[in-house]
């Protein structure tokens, strides 16, 4: 599982530098990115997985990006895992209707994310 590339997508510089750090303590390649732009350039086919934020500054959408991944508009894979969190519990069905492999809703704690996580590629090494 060492240095897995994960993309995380958060305007808030505080919590993407945060997850950064922690992701990057157990073992994970973190790129931090603030905008969809900078997250569709970061990304690489060796990318495993996204962390999205649903809500990003200046009316952006990580629903966007999202659609953006799984229509194939960026180098990472179509089904590369998604994972998509926001503090607003009514945004889950509209990330799971669009093909997100995971909503995680906010507050969460970093470590569950990093297990969640970790299992999700574990699978997908497994499934494919």
């Amino acid at each position: 599982m060492a240095n897995e590339h994960i993309i995380v997508v958060d305007d808030d510089e505080t919590n993407v530098n945060l997850l950064k750090m922690l992701l990057e303590m157990d073992g994970f390649q973190v790129t931090a990115c603030k905008t969809i732009d900078s997250a569709k350039t970061e990304a690489t086919a060796e990318t495993k997985a996204f962390i999205i934020d649903c809500y990003l500054a200046r009316g952006a959408s990580g629903l966007d990006l999202l659609e953006t991944i799984r229509s194939g508009q960026t180098k990472a894979a179509r089904d590369t895992i998604v994972i998509m969190t926001s503090g607003d519990q009514r945004l889950r069905e509209k990330a799971l209707e669009k093909q997100a492999t995971l909503f995680i809703l906010k507050p969460f704690s970093p470590t569950t994310l990093s297990q969640q996580l970790t299992q999700l590629i574990k699978q997908g090494s497994t499934n494919g």
